[in-house]
């Protein structure tokens, strides 16, 4: 399988230096984005997704309630973070029924900060994509999965809105043979497709991986994951309902998982199994942690 660099990777590392959160020698290094996965729906089963396989992976009538959401923007807030906030996850954004009060509330609380948001279009209008970016939405990156016959409906609808380029992304996302635009994984294990030579690992990979040193992942029930590959949810760090982003953050799990990936050492799950490749973003993130823990 190729690997393939995202756009999406290239437009984050172009401004990633922006959104640099400034700590001092006693606090960790801060992450540069924090995922929110809203709700448990998703509208579409997609065959490189896990929800491919609905007995594994359900639609889930759950949503994030706005009073979890508010207390995790205050943390963010009272470590001035100045990173991004990214509405993604293992669900479809736009389905979250508080979708408008979160960007309202986060553009409320931080106001400089970068708010985006990947959807499959599929209930996107002219009328919501507007008050998407009246609440505070900066960016939305529409991932198009039926084929280039869709390309002109968008454009269309980016036209009527007049957004510019830098808020409104097409990401083309339909040819199986071209790996779907994106880099496949076998999601910690959770998918299975050999055609694309993409399949589930009986030893773990000698390969570093970076997610943990420069984003967090944040689930509707408040639970903090490795990261958006876990969609087996099988290492839960924290819940941000009782316990604070930065605590959780800078916790002995976090910590021991870092350093083993720092080493190329998958050995714990959801690591072991797992095949992203997950040093296209954060290497520098690494020699903070590396200096910080050093000094604790």
């Amino acid at each position: 399988m190729p690997n393939i660099i995202d756009r999406n990777v290239i437009r984050k590392n172009s401004f990633r230096s922006d959104m640099k959160t400034n700590n001092s020698a006693k606090t960790p290094p801060i992450f540069s984005w924090i995922e929110f996965s809203l709700s448990g729906l998703c509208n579409r089963v997609c065959e490189f997704c896990p929800r491919s396989n609905p007995k594994d992976f359900p639609n889930l009538n759950k949503h994030m309630k706005i009073k979890t959401y508010e207390k995790v923007i205050k943390d963010l807030r009272n470590i001035e973070y100045k990173g991004g906030i990214i509405y993604s996850g293992f669900s479809e954004p736009i389905l979250y029924k508080y979708s408008f009060e979160a960007i309202k509330l986060t553009r409320k609380l931080l106001p400089k900060n970068r708010i985006e948001m990947v959807t499959n279009g599929d209930h996107l209008e002219l009328k919501n994509l507007l008050k998407l970016f009246n609440s505070g939405l900066t960016q939305i990156s529409v991932s198009l999965y039926d084929g280039p016959h869709q390309i002109e409906k968008f454009l269309n609808l980016k036209k009527k809105a007049k957004l510019t380029d830098d808020q409104f992304d097409l990401r083309y996302r339909w040819v199986k043979e071209e790996s779907y635009g994106i880099n496949i994984t076998n999601r910690a294990g959770a998918i299975n497709m050999p055609e694309l030579k993409v399949n589930r690992l009986n030893k773990g990979l000698r390969k570093k991986c970076f997610y943990p040193f420069y984003q967090i992942m944040v689930d509707y029930d408040g639970s903090v994951l490795l990261c958006n590959h876990d969609w087996y949810k099988k290492l839960i760090l924290g819940n941000i309902k009782n316990t604070s982003v930065l605590k959780i953050w800078n916790n002995e799990i976090y910590k021991r998982t870092r350093k083993n990936l720092s080493k190329a050492l998958r050995i714990e799950s959801p690591c072991s199994e797992c095949d992203a490749n997950g040093t296209m973003m954060g290497g520098e993130f690494v020699k903070e942690w590396s200096t910080y823990y050093e000094k604790k």
